[in-house]
């Protein structure tokens, strides 16, 4: 989810060292004065534990003085390999993991698996190669991690001196993903995702970056003008607006998966993400999906069977009212790309033609932009809140009143090809 993260807390403790040792693991990992454990308590007074697996001792370091600088978690242990890190989380049964992506024995995405496999357990992906490795962070969400942020990193000389504040600030993403994470509960009922992989050897599937006829932004179609009619365009595909947030790569990947290639709709999706992972996430859904998933430009119509993303950041994909593509600014809300936005756009220019699908995700984003969808005549589908790896947004729907059941993703593709072929 990509709201923001609360303003730091003030400075209350003495300066710790940073690396006032001779550089090896053990010293480097002493260069930050720990929090004595009693200390180490939420507002409610409950240890948070967390065990941190990264085989770098510096990341190992920053990271575990940012956790108890914080003073709400414990650091229960430190492993710096994904073999030990499954054991220490077996035994030490934290609350949460933070997770790094790269380790000399297994890597993140097989200690994900393993670890929700024998003990499941919240899980952040916690990584300096993030952006490197988009293929690999999504495999660890579809294999039950529930979200992922930067290692923290300081500019600090060795041993100098790092106040708690500079600590905090280091860490603030970091800090907000863990206080987000916290709410969740693991996600031991993500299914993984039964795919046909390319083979070994194989080119890459390149749908993302294929050419594709150049928009033109701000300049509405003559065609689609002609045919629009008393505020609804005609002559557009039907489309089908899906939102997800917390959980919603892997979702997605099931729902694409299950829709016919040849889908008479247009398919628009807004995943609350940062903008620097969205051609990554268009890229592996492509590949675990099995048909072209592209990033959505600006001023582009939306044509039958193709699916589009939104890029990710503080913007939010709108249908124009002459029938493009359109990105706005997201302002001050809390959620982005925002998903009532979307799906109101798109009920007030289809009508009828209009589709609108909620997935997993935490908070309600969505809910009253279906609400204007349905009063506009377009269908509203949610996915079960008890295959959904975060119920909050399905929830949100069905207490609206605005759909009377959930339904799986495989469930959910095969309702919208129906819709599609009747409203096509």
């Amino acid at each position: 989810m990509s709201d923001q993260p609360p303003a730091q807390a003030r400075e209350s403790r003495a300066p710790t060292s940073w690396g006032a040792g001779d550089g090896d693991s053990s010293s480097v990992e002493r260069g930050f004065a720990a929090r004595p454990s009693g200390e180490s308590r939420s507002a409610s007074g409950v240890v948070v534990g967390v065990v941190l697996v990264n085989d770098s001792p510096v990341a190992r370091a920053v990271t575990g003085a940012v956790v108890q600088a914080a003073g709400e978690f414990r650091l229960l242990g430190s492993a710096a390999g994904g073999l030990a890190g499954v054991a220490m989380v077996c035994d030490k049964r934290p609350a949460l993991v933070l997770l790094d992506m790269h380790m000399p024995d297994i890597n993140g995405v097989e200690v994900t698996r393993r670890i929700m496999r024998d003990c499941p357990t919240r899980i952040l992906i916690c990584s300096a190669t993030i952006h490197r490795n988009a293929g690999f962070l999504f495999d660890a969400l579809a294999a039950g991690a529930l979200d992922f942020a930067h290692t923290p990193t300081l500019a600090a000389k060795a041993g100098s001196q790092v106040g708690r504040a500079e600590l905090l600030s280091a860490g603030a993403e970091l800090l907000h993903k863990m206080r987000l994470v916290l709410q969740l509960e693991p996600s031991a009922r993500t299914p993984s995702l039964s795919r046909s992989r390319r083979p070994s050897g194989a080119a890459p599937v390149d749908w993302v970056s294929e050419r594709r006829p150049d928009p033109q932004p701000g300049l509405p179609s003559a065609e689609i003008a002609r045919h629009a009619h008393h505020g609804l365009i005609t002559s557009l595909p039907p489309i089908v607006a899906i939102g997800c947030s917390t959980g919603g790569p892997s979702t997605l990947a099931r729902l694409l998966r299950a829709l016919p290639r040849a889908l008479p709709a247009a398919v628009v999706v807004s995943q609350h993400i940062e903008a620097d992972f969205t051609a990554g996430l268009a890229q592996w859904l492509s590949e675990e999906a099995g048909k072209p998933v592209c990033v959505a430009r600006d001023g582009e119509p939306p044509l039958a069977g193709r699916v589009y993303i939104a890029a990710g950041g503080r913007r939010n994909l709108t249908l124009a009212a002459w029938g493009a593509l359109r990105y706005e600014h997201s302002g001050d809300a809390l959620y982005y790309p925002n998903i009532d936005r979307m799906m109101t756009s798109v009920g007030e220019r289809l009508g009828q033609r209009a589709c609108g699908v909620i997935l997993t995700g935490l908070g309600d984003d969505g809910a009253a932009g279906l609400a204007v969808l349905a009063a506009a005549g377009g269908r509203v589908l949610v996915e079960d809140p008890q295959t959904a790896v975060i119920d909050g947004m399905p929830r949100a729907v069905l207490r609206r009143g605005l759909a009377t059941h959930g339904q799986s993703p495989e469930d959910l593709a095969l309702t919208i090809a129906r819709w599609a072929r009747g409203v096509a």
